[in-house]
């Protein structure tokens, strides 16, 4: 089996928040006897390596580069407890997939759903089937995690999740990698046009501004220059990398019932990655403020966390 590496030190805050509330979320439902459902589109292997430095002048011993295997999102959450009761993991690579295999093999009494596939058409034909067609004639619940490794989640997946009023979505978007896809120039966006539509939906259009115009005396200079010709007018990204966050915030808002204030993973201080949100799609009362209740939680115990942690320890 391939070794699967990825993330840094932010990817263990992601999964210890995320994990927490898999943790009040499974607390809470058991209670009122739900059927619970765990559903990771982007499972991976459930391990991760990872590598990171030790030692040093404080340890009294040499700086050496070790590596450790890690749990995953998909084992941290056949840990929790109380136990969801289906687990439903989405992996389109071999290596990964057949570990995943390798892990439902080590846990026979467990409801575990190995699908191999392209995320995006699997959650599609996953919410058209059953329990999630009945939506809130069912007792089924579930929490989504989406944590693509790339802009892989489709906005029209955001919208189906959304429409089965029954799934919490948790959704790591990578905050970075997008802001360098929106060019100041509405000019340098090019042939990347289909995939920003795909993954923010034709609105990320609002993001861009008419450039203001030249001053009055350089008009006057080419109006009198008769072989000037008028200029279409240019367009410029009008948001900061802050006020982009808080615009798919709102984005988010359209779709689900209630979503959570993001929580930021830094590579340094200055130096965003990703954004993790929570959306709720249940539209009762209770389902909303049992959300906000925990994610409250998250946000102030694990945003912290995320801005100081920059090294592997």
């Amino acid at each position: 089996m391939s070794k699967h590496i990825f993330g840094g030190p932010w990817t263990e805050i992601k999964l210890d928040a995320v994990e927490y509330y898999l943790g009040c979320y499974t607390r809470a439902l058991k209670q009122v006897d739900f059927d619970l459902w765990y559903i990771d589109a982007f499972a991976g292997s459930g391990d991760r390596e990872n590598e990171r430095e030790v030692g040093g002048i404080f340890e009294g011993t040499p700086i050496e580069l070790v590596r450790e295997t890690l749990a995953g999102s998909a084992r941290r959450a056949l840990g929790v407890t109380p136990s969801f009761d289906h687990f439903v993991f989405i992996e389109k690579d071999d290596d990964r997939y057949a570990a995943l295999q390798d892990i439902r093999t080590a846990s026979p009494t467990r409801d575990i759903r190995i699908i191999q596939g392209e995320a995006n058409d699997e959650l599609a034909k996953l919410v058209a089937s059953h329990p999630w067609s009945r939506k809130n004639s069912s007792k089924s619940r579930g929490v989504v995690f989406l944590d693509p490794y790339a802009l892989h989640v489709d906005w029209r997946t955001l919208q189906a999740l959304a429409s089965t009023q029954v799934l919490d979505v948790w959704y790591l978007f990578p905050i970075r990698d997008t802001i360098r896809q929106l060019a100041h120039d509405f000019r340098g966006i090019g042939p990347k046009e289909p995939m920003l539509d795909r993954v923010l939906g034709k609105e990320w259009r609002e993001l861009y501004s008419i450039k203001p115009q030249r001053d009055v005396a350089t008009d006057m200079f080419a109006l009198l220059d008769q072989k000037a010709e008028p200029e279409e007018p240019e367009l410029q990204r009008v948001v900061s990398p802050k006020q982009f966050e808080q615009w798919l915030k709102h984005r988010l808002e359209a779709e689900f019932h209630f979503v959570s204030d993001p929580l930021p993973l830094l590579a340094s201080p200055n130096r965003q990655l990703f954004s993790l949100f929570l959306g709720v799609s249940n539209p009762s009362k209770s389902a909303i403020n049992l959300a906000k209740h925990f994610v409250r939680y998250v946000n102030k115990n694990f945003a912290s966390k995320a801005s100081r942690r920059k090294s592997g320890h």
